[in-house]
């Protein structure tokens, strides 16, 4: 799905309206977060959001990630909901969404399962410890991504998997639906555990399969700067230069614009920014899945 201009404007509203309430959680309990990847590259770039880019990604220390999921559930006004993938079956990713309950969201791994549906959101993702020694660390990265892609396997459908090796992997993996869904994930929070984020020298994205591509120094994280962000402040690294340098080489240019674009854009099936994603909930009920003209 091509998410159109005026619609782009729409999502962008509402996430950085989620943003101003979250923020308010953050400040308010002193809590750690830092813009990363792309939001990163808008407050640096472009003092707001990319003009292409649909969502918002916040990182956060995992013992502040906790804490602000207790509060956010108490604190947020009530049009907000905290989804969480520990109450999600289907729901593969180790992080948490803010989203706006008036609207819609679905993604295509989303379809079948209605009790995914949620509304536009802000991604908030948790930053966990990694041990220094060499072998120590493989053998880390190792277990965290053989669990990451089984606990994906056994949660996701058949479907939402798009290369040949993942449908394979899936395959050999039937064995493994038969024990509990939240059992992968499980292994994940017991193996993170062993690494608490303030006592580790390193940190990665526990966000992804391959935590080992990017390994960070926690000390980049130490220190923050604001950066006007449209009509507010974005909270980044003070070392957001040689953070983003790392991942992106020379982010400040802008890339050809048919290389513009969320790659999120493919795997959205249906956004609505004034119908609640419990009317299509309601709809999916009644009809067994989405109809098709209600895809847009």
């Amino acid at each position: 799905m091509k998410i159109q201009p005026e619609q782009l404007h729409s999502m962008q509203q509402i996430i950085l309206n989620i943003f101003k309430e979250v923020k308010v959680i953050f400040d308010k309990y002193d809590l750690r977060y830092f813009a990363i990847g792309g939001t990163c590259i808008g407050a640096v770039r472009h003092h707001g959001f990319i003009p292409w880019d649909d969502d918002m990604d916040i990182a956060m220390p995992e013992p502040d990630y906790r804490r602000f999921i207790e509060i956010a559930r108490r604190e947020l006004p009530d049009y907000l909901g905290v989804f969480e993938r520990r109450e999600h079956d289907h729901d593969p990713i180790n992080a948490a969404r803010v989203h706006d309950k008036r609207t819609t969201f679905i993604q295509t791994h989303e379809v079948k399962y209605p009790g995914e549906y949620k509304g536009v959101f802000i991604d908030i993702l948790p930053l966990c410890g990694v041990p220094d020694g060499e072998k120590e660390q493989r053998d880390y990265c190792k277990k965290f991504c053989r669990y990451f892609r089984m606990n994906e396997k056994r949660r996701c459908s058949f479907f939402y998997l798009d290369r040949l090796p993942s449908r394979v992997l899936w395959l050999a993996a039937l064995p493994f639906r038969l024990l509990p869904r939240d059992f992968w994930f499980r292994r994940l929070d017991k193996l993170t555990a062993k690494y608490p984020y303030d006592k580790m020298k390193l940190t990665g994205d526990t966000w992804v399969a391959h935590i080992d591509n990017i390994l960070f120094d926690k000390k980049i994280y130490a220190r923050y700067i604001e950066l006007p962000f449209e009509d507010t402040v974005m909270r980044c690294s003070a070392e957001y230069d040689a953070y983003l340098k790392r991942i992106f080489g020379d982010y400040m240019t802008l890339p050809p614009e048919d290389k513009r674009g969320d790659a999120q854009n493919a795997t959205i099936v249906l956004i609505d920014t004034e119908k609640p994603y419990t009317y299509y909930q309601k709809l999916a009920a009644e009809s067994g899945g989405l109809p098709q003209d209600s895809t847009h």
